[in-house]
């Protein structure tokens, strides 16, 4: 005869929440790295901007 103890299994709820802190945890890493890459890909064209310009600038004061 199998009796019930009314206890539930805790093992199960707390892998549920410690998965659903490390999917947190990853897509705010991600959302953090990729909005360093996107302000690093701006630096990158200002500074091309600026090398073009500086190019141009001694092309045509040499002449």
């Amino acid at each position: 005869m199998a009796t019930s103890t009314g206890q539930t299994n805790k093992s199960a709820g707390t892998s549920f929440w410690k998965v659903l802190a490390i999917v947190i945890g990853v897509l705010i890493l991600i959302s953090i790295g990729w909005s360093l890459v996107k302000a690093a890909l701006w630096l990158v064209v200002v500074g091309l901007v600026i090398v073009g310009a500086f190019t141009v600038f001694k092309v045509l004061s040499d002449e």
